[in-house]
């Protein structure tokens, strides 16, 4: 199967209710339609159910608007045993505008991966170096898989919020499992709305401040969310720089009868302060005071100079 037989395009136009006071897209609007598109070139190429597993180096490098027209493109580059790596990316007027990466897995009715069966076959030097990308990708996401914590690290953070939600059908995309993009886009409120808190946003005013979402990385879904879930996000700081900031988010599955929870995916969501007029701004000091503050502070500054390393690429 060559890569441009993997290629999906969908079209989306950005509607009043997913914008915010500024008449931009919500960062989690914009992941719900990559991620919704990456699932729908996976499952061209496994013609089945494909799940999302992991979503990396999403950079968003210029805001929408109200009104813009969207092109999701996304197509598969690698395709192992159950998995699929894709790349997808969103374009506005020929300018891509934010760009990502994922892995889908091929899934059965119980949940459980599936072959592909499928290989792809690489055409010239272009592919072979996007192929070679994913591969470098695929070994990466191996080792951060893991190191899964079933513990909710954002719980000693001085700033902090938490989301308790049912999984009903109006989640999932078919009644059975919740959709990834929906959830993201929940996580993407939260995260937002911490860092609202943060800049000491009292609400909209002509001369509000607000934050926007720029980059993701690092997630991995563990196990699937399903519907008649009960899951618990939840968003804590750990790095504050000059104007942007990461918030770490993870997401916890109860077990009501009891009472434990599992941690099902984690994130890190990286925003921006900017004023009125959509200029960056300086974010409020923060210093890193008890033992897991300044822990989180340390992992995330390594994290962003990898992420600085790799881009600078």
């Amino acid at each position: 199967m060559k890569i441009n037989d993997t290629l999906v395009k969908t079209q989306n136009i950005v509607h009043y209710e997913q914008t915010n006071f500024m008449g931009r897209l919500h960062g989690g609007d914009m992941l719900e339609f990559l991620v919704d598109t990456g699932m729908l070139s996976a499952m061209k190429v496994s013609k089945s159910t494909s799940v999302i597993a992991s979503l990396d180096n999403v950079e968003f490098k210029k805001g929408v608007n109200l009104g813009d027209i969207i092109e999701i493109q996304a197509k598969v580059v690698y395709i192992g045993n159950t998995s699929m790596e894709v790349e997808m990316s969103a374009i506005r007027d020929q300018d891509t505008i934010v760009t990502a990466s994922g892995v889908y897995v091929k899934i059965n009715d119980n949940f459980r991966p599936q072959p592909v069966n499928e290989k792809i076959e690489i055409e010239n030097d272009t592919e072979k170096e996007i192929v070679n990308n994913a591969l470098k990708r695929r070994n990466e996401r191996k080792i951060d898989r893991k190191n899964k914590e079933n513990t909710d690290l954002t719980k000693n953070s001085r700033y902090r919020l938490e989301d308790t939600i049912y999984v009903g059908p109006s989640l999932t995309y078919d009644g059975k499992i919740i959709s990834a993009g929906k959830l993201l886009k929940r996580m993407d409120d939260l995260g937002g709305a911490l860092m609202l808190k943060f800049i000491g946003y009292k609400g909209y005013s002509r001369y509000s401040d607000t934050v926007v979402t720029v980059a993701v990385s690092n997630m991995n879904f563990w196990s699937p969310i399903k519907l008649g879930d009960i899951i618990k996000i939840n968003a804590g700081i750990v790095y504050v720089g000059r104007t942007s900031a990461d918030v770490l988010l993870n997401v916890m599955k109860i077990d009501l009868s009891s009472g434990l929870e599992e941690k099902v995916t984690e994130a890190y969501f990286s925003y921006v302060r900017v004023d009125s007029e959509g200029k960056p701004k300086e974010m409020p000091k923060y210093i890193p005071e008890n033992e897991e503050e300044k822990k989180m502070w340390e992992i995330s500054a390594i994290r962003r100079n990898k992420v600085s390393q790799m881009s600078s690429h």
